[in-house]
């Protein structure tokens, strides 16, 4: 996914807003006329589905365009936010002031990460030139950039969307966690640094022998997509992209009758 354009800073972008339309986009968030697009594994698109992602539309489904000159080239984007929080913030202190007119017809739509990448590689195949950004959460982008500093790479800023992921020292093992009435165990990536941390404590009381030889490393989003589509490694299929808890929350409300998802138990295992 090197095509992936990764902006964190698209609150700031200066340029002229306007829509457009996709082919084959209909009555969101479902998306379900939208073609079908093969991935390599049928695991991968599920666990794509597993995360809400959130962008800007108009009543016709049309998405918001971002348009700005870059010498004399024009760059169009629209923005995909992993926080419904952040794409209700760009609608009200950006768009409204710029436009208001435009604005009060928009609206914050739901999608989920596996719609985002099938919009993106579908553009690949037209001479559309707009970009589809993926826009991480600026706290969770700092914390990412705090653990690259004090790992030994100072003055370096992490350029993607982070993944926190609980890990063993020695043996660069994850920590797994269970899955519910069945005897599988996945490996959580998390999109907040806290749930890690919450994770790992969690192990830590459970086995204190081990705590000095745990961890919290950070990953790209987009690396991790990557491995999910091309590795061979068949522990790979074991990995779980693991909701913020806006976005947990998010899910909850969409289906208040079903029973709440389950919090990951940090439950020993042996290191995998």
């Amino acid at each position: 996914m090197k095509s992936f354009i990764r902006l964190g800073a698209t609150l700031g972008i200066a340029g002229s807003v306007f829509l457009t339309g996709l082919s084959g986009i209909g009555n969101l968030p479902g998306m379900a006329n939208l073609e079908a697009i093969a991935l390599p594994q049928d695991q991968v698109v599920k666990k794509l589905q597993e995360v809400p992602v959130f962008t800007l539309t108009n009543p016709k489904g049309e998405f918001v365009v971002l348009s700005r000159n870059n010498a004399s080239k024009t760059i169009s984007q629209v923005g995909f936010f992993i926080s419904k929080q952040d794409a209700q913030k760009f609608l009200e202190n950006r768009l409204k002031k710029e436009n208001p007119q435009l604005a009060s017809t928009l609206q914050v739509r739901p999608l989920s990460l596996a719609d985002y990448y099938k919009i993106v590689q579908e553009s690949k195949k037209k001479s559309d030139s707009v970009i589809y950004t993926l826009v991480p959460t600026q706290q969770q982008v700092a914390s990412a950039t705090s653990m690259l500093n004090q790992n030994g790479k100072k003055g370096e800023q992490f350029n993607g969307i982070p993944l926190f992921v609980p890990k063993f020292k020695k043996d660069n093992s994850y920590i797994t966690i269970p899955v519910p009435k069945g005897n599988e165990r996945l490996i959580p990536f998390f999109f907040e640094k806290e749930q890690a941390v919450a994770l790992l404590d969690e192990f830590k009381k459970a086995v204190p022998k081990e705590a000095d030889n745990t961890e919290i490393q950070v990953v790209d989003l987009y690396g991790v997509m990557e491995a999910l589509n091309s590795s061979s490694d068949p522990s790979i299929n074991k990995i779980v992209l693991y909701p913020s808890r806006e976005s947990i929350n998010f899910i909850r409300s969409l289906a208040p009758n079903q029973s709440p998802a389950p919090k990951p138990a940090a439950a020993p295992a042996p290191k995998k």
